[in-house]
């Protein structure tokens, strides 16, 4: 786990980062965008002019300048580290370049006018840009705490300085203890309406049976058990922000991807979906678009299928689909009965033996690499962002039709979507308010009010 917010990237890591810093921005207990750290500040052609708070600190006193913003935007671009959620600046001046390597992060259009005045000069106008700076990629980073980690930053207890709503009190590792106290030097809108939050893991007891039992308040849940913990008094916020895909790599034959692609549907897996859980109409779940198109999408054809496996088939010197094959498929214990009726379909009706092979490692990846020839995973949004989104296909999206993108990214039957599936976040009937963006991945503790 990281607590750095330039490359947090998990649900629990950015539910972190966000109740330990505060950006220039950020949003209120009705999901409205205010100033954070900011004052006040303008907007005119195309350049953003930030003030500053002057009684913004850090949990060392040391005072929350534009300079620390500066030094974070520029991290966030650089390569070298790596940032997850980088292309979300890419309408700052200079940040493309940077981030392809042809500029020095310096060229970067964010440059502190004094320690309260920042100005981020854009090259492009960006609709996204004010939700952006409330999020991890944008929090302040300060230049010389940061060299002081000698690469540690955001990994240990030490190498953690907060300026947010929140402070970090203790961080165990083994056994997993996370504990995170009301920041009483900070001075900004969000003060904490509770005093300490606790975040801990049980390896021994699953998240259901621990909401169940009233053990935690809160938590990420499986969405196939929604309905379940409302049964048992427990309040649900669900979001459709993952799509389920099946990848399968030029190793495979132009015949095989199509008699794969058109013996995969609905048709074959629906009655294994689990609550949560719907077959995918396109490649983009409603996170992204409320009403997504369809075209590109592989029609359910077995008659097609048989024929294109067949010619398949016919161009193998052995004349016989090759054993051994293997799909790994991300292990999820409710969606394994959908790849079980994959494979089995493709035995029984294609003649196809096909093994499934379980891995808990993020295959993400494949959506661009290609280096396993079949897998199954999910590829999760971020927020509803359709660039951000694309990004993981290896498109660089600039406005284009999202029509003509899907069908785009669905040609060749390298990609084809399986399912949609929530993002679950559960709670306690006594947490009478939250602020909680499954979408975002956080959960902003500081708007929590307990009651017994």
């Amino acid at each position: 786990m990281t607590l750095d917010p330039q490359t947090a990237s998990t649900d629990a890591e950015l539910s972190l980062v966000r109740n330990l810093f505060e950006g220039l921005l950020r949003k209120d207990e009705d999901g409205e965008i205010v100033c954070g750290v900011a004052s006040s500040y303008s907007y005119e052609n195309l350049t953003y002019t930030f003030h500053l708070r002057e009684d913004a600190v850090w949990a060392n006193d040391k005072s929350v300048t534009a300079y620390d913003f500066v030094f974070a935007f520029r991290r966030a671009v650089d390569p070298a580290t790596k940032a997850p959620f980088s292309s979300r600046l890419k309408a700052v001046a200079n940040a493309e370049k940077i981030m392809s390597g042809t500029l020095s992060s310096t060229e970067l259009g964010v440059k502190a006018q004094d320690s309260q005045t920042l100005v981020i000069q854009m090259q492009a106008e960006d609709g996204m840009f004010e939700d952006t700076l409330t999020t991890s990629i944008c929090m302040p980073c300060r230049e010389a705490f940061f060299n002081g980690c000698q690469g540690q930053y955001g990994l240990e207890q030490d190498c953690l300085i907060a300026n947010g709503s929140y402070y970090l009190k203790k961080w165990s590792k083994d056994p997993f203890d996370i504990r995170l106290y009301k920041n009483e030097k900070y001075s900004g809108k969000a003060q904490a309406k509770n005093s300490a939050v606790f975040v801990t893991r049980n390896e021994k007891k699953s998240t259901y049976d621990r909401l169940v039992d009233n053990n935690v308040d809160i938590a990420f849940a499986d969405s196939s058990l929604a309905g379940d913990l409302e049964a048992n008094g427990l309040k649900t916020k669900s979001f459709e922000d993952t799509c389920w895909v099946l990848t399968l790599s030029g190793e495979l034959s132009g015949e095989f991807r199509k008699a794969f692609a058109l013996s995969t549907g609905k048709e074959v897996y629906g009655g294994s979906l689990p609550g949560g859980y719907r077959a995918a109409t396109s490649l983009y779940p409603s996170a992204i678009s409320k009403d997504p198109p369809n075209t590109g999408m592989p029609a359910y054809d077995l008659n097609e299928a048989k024929k294109q496996f067949s010619a398949g088939i016919s161009r193998l010197p052995q004349k016989k689909f090759p054993s051994g094959m293997i799909l790994t498929y991300y292990d999820n214990p409710p969606f394994k009965s959908v790849v079980t009726d994959i494979v089995g379909h493709w035995q029984n009706q294609l003649g196809a033996f096909v093994n499934i092979e379980a891995t808990t490692e993020n295959l993400s990846g494949q959506l661009t690499d290609q280096t396993l020839t079949m897998a199954i995973f999910p590829y999760k949004t971020s927020r509803n962002e359709i660039g951000e989104y694309l990004k993981g296909f290896g498109v660089n999206y600039r406005g284009e039709n999202p029509e003509a993108v899907q069908t785009s990214v669905l040609s060749g039957q390298k990609v084809i979507p399986i399912t949609f599936q929530d993002t679950t976040v559960a709670y306690a009937a006594t947490l009478q308010e939250t602020f909680i963006e499954p979408q975002n991945g956080y959960m902003d503790f500081a708007y929590f009010v307990k009651t017994e």
